[in-house]
């Protein structure tokens, strides 16, 4: 998937109406962003978001449009093109799409090159893939495939990111999940990369110590098209080992991916003499 580039601010309408069409719209680099009606040289920060179209990137992206510009990576251009509309009407903030597959090291250099950003506040990595499977039934495809998305494309892509993260003095947020830090039978490869995630983001958090902030945050259960999948997985498999009655997916049996948003705002919003390290987020039950 070659990288392309799109812009929409919250004063340019017109351009909107133009991408519905399909029409082409200028682009702007990310750090010419500015705070709507406050003039030209007082900048928003500016927060980029991978996942950002589906359950926690999308919940995130939401969130942190209140008070920041975006710049949103995810592989599906008309998903990316809904959102920023919506971004726009719902929050007044300024946009820029990026369909990309994350996992192609060319086109992910390339957009990053294009964007041309001098300066990033916040970098949430919110994109991967489930995994389940025994260790004995995942090929070794299986396995490039995932630990690519979920490991190897997040450490690249941060890697590209350093130099605008260091002269922000901003805060990478990692997306991890309670799998990275007690495995389960069954779930061998998601854990493993989420493990290796824990890994990438503590050697992060050493390196660049007093220049850039590292939060890793772990979330339980979330009421996710992923999570729905995995239940319908884990249905498929006790099938097929005899037991047929499995307790139907009930959204209220998890988080809100908002509530995951919620963790993503409080290290966002802690000051910067300080950070978030590690952030464990769990169901209440309570509804």
């Amino acid at each position: 998937m070659s990288p392309q580039i799109a812009q929409v601010d919250a004063s340019s309408s017109k351009a909107g109406r133009r991408r519905r069409q399909g029409e082409s719209v200028p682009f702007t680099p990310a750090h010419g962003f500015t705070r709507a009606g406050s003039g030209r040289h007082q900048r928003r920060p500016i927060a980029l978001i991978t996942g950002a179209t589906s359950g926690i990137g999308l919940a995130v992206a939401r969130d942190l449009a209140r008070d920041h510009n975006l710049i949103l990576l995810a592989r599906s251009v008309n998903d990316l093109e809904e959102l920023a509309l919506a971004l726009e009407e719902e929050s007044q903030t300024a946009v820029l799409i990026c369909p990309v597959d994350l996992t192609d090291d060319t086109a992910l250099a390339r957009l990053v090159s294009r964007i041309d950003i001098e300066s990033l506040d916040v970098l949430v990595h919110s994109a991967g893939m489930e995994a389940p499977g025994a260790i004995d039934k995942i090929t070794p495809t299986r396995w490039r495939a995932v630990l690519n998305l979920n490991l190897v494309a997040t450490a690249y892509l941060t890697s590209l990111l350093l130099p605008a993260l260091r002269e922000a003095r901003g805060l990478t947020v990692f997306i991890n999940s309670g799998a990275g830090v007690s495995p389960r039978s069954g779930n061998a490869l998601y854990s493993a990369s989420k493990a290796g995630l824990k890994s990438l983001a503590d050697t992060l958090r050493q390196e660049e110590a007093g220049k850039v902030r590292v939060t890793s945050i772990y979330p339980g259960r979330v009421d996710t098209p992923m999570q729905e999948r995995l239940h319908a997985f884990n249905a498929a498999r006790l099938r097929t080992e005899g037991i047929m009655a499995t307790p139907a997916y009930r959204a209220a049996d998890h988080m809100a991916p908002q509530s995951v948003a919620a963790a993503v705002r409080l290290a966002v919003n802690t000051p910067m003499d300080a950070v978030v390290e590690d952030l464990a987020i769990r169901p209440a039950g309570m509804l």
